[in-house]
């Protein structure tokens, strides 16, 4: 679900976003509308969590590489994850860069560690990929 942009505020310099809906990612249900940052973080989440190429409903600028990543070695997989999240995610225009980056591998999961920097406000971000 990404917020549909509504206009470009130029006394602000950013862009406008409208409410989308709510997603409880633990009960698997939308449950009301959100905005701001709470949207960004979300979008985030959804973006991490796409695969990138693998579902005709997105263009093939939305989603991540990262499930590439598997059968890579440790240390591969770590380089190649930051390049591939930071990609994915500049793709929404409410992201700024990515800062902070780590990421250790474990066996078969890599986690990563990150902030994202969007138009409202930093976003820190813990996540794991099978690798």
């Amino acid at each position: 679900m990404i917020p549909e942009v509504s206009a470009w505020e130029k006394e602000e310099n950013r862009w406008k976003t409208t409410k989308t809906y709510k997603i409880d990612f633990e009960k698997n249900r939308i449950q009301g509308k959100t905005d701001g940052k709470d949207a960004v973080a979300q979008a985030v989440y959804k973006i991490l969590n796409t695969a990138r190429y693998e579902f005709e409903i997105y263009n093939w600028n939305y989603g991540c590489e990262v499930n590439s990543l598997f059968g890579k070695n440790s240390k591969e997989a770590e380089v190649l994850a930051e390049k591939y999240i930071e990609e994915a995610l500049m793709a929404d225009k409410r992201i700024k860069g990515i800062r902070d980056f780590s990421a250790k591998a474990d066996r078969n999961v890599l986690s990563v560690y990150f902030v994202a920097e969007s138009t409202e406000g930093d976003i820190k971000i813990e996540s794991e990929v099978k690798i």
